[in-house]
């Protein structure tokens, strides 16, 4: 039975260096009885740093004991050796960790309702998964809130109390994730008090300040995730937003304070164009005029912000009459094109659509009496468009015989 390693990340979250002995080599990893790397857990990435001046490039854990991979490591056992901690990339995880238990009960308190999802701590990104609705003004105040905390330079009290004790009253965890006889409460003064076996920050004023930059989505995880960064990083961050804030206002022409309801209003504008547009185009649908060539009749135009399904639906119907032939292009954020005929009519569609298509810089396909596609490059679209019009003039008067 292996001997309980000695967890110098707890007793001393604060220790940069410390000396150990190898208790056991396998391969790449290598086990000592005391150790200050922490092997990551609670949403928090472990550690790295070295051991007798190689670089450890993982930590983890094998039920209780705690691994180190050293690759091309020569330790042996009962050897003494020397470690130390990445100190910057550890103390930064330390301040993010305590900062996103500030963070949520922030937001919590903006909405009681919030539960966490899960959490994803590392130096690259920091993301918080949640359940719940979080509107933008509630965010905005939540933040102001957590570097309100952040500012008072709250003491964080760690405590460790059996399972069954009174102190876990109004605390917040996940009974079912708790292991052993003992529950790690991770206290922010009075503000906040949660589970966790993380590794944190002894007063919250060393966090420096803490910035959202990031709301999406928590897809599969969970209702929404926040990115947010710490210290130095969230003023970074957050200057780089502010600035981005300014140079929308100047475009805009209004105050930055204004920018929301700005931006809120031309969105407004926009759709309602985008419906008249919409409506319009489809009307020119419903009126289209075919161009006679011979027995065949053309029906072609250039659109802007035409449904999809629509334009699909009428071509599907024109090309149901004797010597019909269309070719539709519409134009909006990319360029979407239809090249159809009807079924008795010797056109090959989908060939004369690449030759669109390649002045789109787009791919599409179809049957051969009728094909469709779209292209990023709608500065060619009419280009395309009439390409693809002579394309069928020349088709119809040299190989049909119609003048």
């Amino acid at each position: 039975m292996s001997e309980m390693v000695e967890k110098l990340y707890y007793s001393d979250p604060y220790l940069k260096h410390f000396d150990a002995v190898v208790t056991k080599v396998e391969g790449g990893k290598v086990f000592l009885d005391r150790t200050a790397f922490y092997p990551g857990g609670g949403g928090q990435a472990n550690d790295l740093g070295t051991i007798g001046g190689k670089n450890v490039t993982d930590v983890g854990k094998e039920g209780e004991e705690i691994y180190h991979t050293v690759p091309d490591s020569s330790f042996k056992i009962h050897q003494n050796v020397h470690c130390d901690i990445d100190w910057p990339r550890r103390h930064e995880l330390m301040m993010s960790h305590t900062g996103q238990h500030i963070l949520f009960r922030a937001m919590q308190e903006q909405n009681p309702d919030m539960s966490v999802g899960k959490v994803d701590i590392s130096v690259d990104k920091k993301t918080l998964f949640f359940n719940g609705e979080m509107p933008w003004g509630k965010l905005k105040a939540a933040v102001a809130r957590a570097n309100e905390i952040i500012a008072a330079d709250t003491e964080v009290i760690i405590q460790e109390v059996p399972k069954d004790s009174p102190l876990l009253a109004g605390v917040r965890m996940k009974a079912e994730k708790i292991v052993g006889e003992k529950v790690r409460i991770v206290r922010v003064g009075d503000f906040d008090s949660a589970a966790c076996g993380g590794v944190h920050v002894k007063r919250t004023g060393e966090i420096g300040g803490i910035a959202v930059v990031r709301l999406v989505s928590g897809r599969q995880a969970s209702d929404l995730s926040i990115q947010f960064e710490v210290g130095i990083k969230a003023i970074h961050a957050a200057s780089i937003l502010a600035l981005s804030t300014l140079t929308v206002s100047e475009i805009l022409g209004c105050a930055p304070e204004n920018v929301e309801p700005t931006v809120r209003n031309l969105k407004a504008e926009k759709e309602s164009l985008s419906e008249s547009i919409k409506a319009s185009s489809k009307g020119a649908l419903g009126s289209l005029e075919p161009e006679k060539i011979g027995s065949f009749s053309l029906y072609s135009s250039m659109l802007q912000g035409t449904d999809r399904k629509t334009m699909s639906d009428v071509s599907s119907r024109l090309i149901r009459q004797e010597g019909a032939i269309v070719l539709l292009c519409d134009v909006s954020e990319n360029a979407f094109m239809i090249v159809a005929c009807n079924e008795k009519i010797a056109i090959d569609c989908p060939s004369l659509l690449n030759k669109g298509l390649e002045r789109l810089k787009g791919r599409g396909g179809g049957k051969k009496n009728f094909a469709q596609g779209g292209g990023s490059d709608v500065q060619h679209a009419e280009e395309a468009f009439k390409l693809v019009r002579q394309s069928f003039h020349d088709i119809i008067s040299s190989q049909l015989g119609c003048g």
